[in-house]
């Protein structure tokens, strides 16, 4: 297989599982503390509603990447050369 055209949203090169494992666990612990925020009594800042919106969106990539790379034997193929 030639060279394999990435979209976008891979990051790493080689499919490797750790970076995109690393984005989803940063992501979930985003959201629930920022949930826990906003479950909480207290007036809470606009800032809390982008942290979420980052962290759903480091989950997204992060399972995107996964999918990609776990799709048509890619992992297998760019780590063969």
């Amino acid at each position: 297989m030639s060279e394999l055209r990435r979209p976008w949203f891979t990051l790493t090169k080689t499919g490797s599982v750790l970076p995109p494992a690393l984005e989803i666990a940063v992501g979930l612990l985003g959201l629930v503390v920022q949930a826990l925020t906003l479950a909480s009594d207290r007036e809470t800042p606009g800032a809390t509603v982008i942290v979420m919106v980052v962290a759903v969106a480091l989950i997204a990539q992060g399972v995107a990447d996964l999918v990609w790379w776990g799709r048509d034997g890619r992992r297998e193929a760019v780590r063969q050369g």
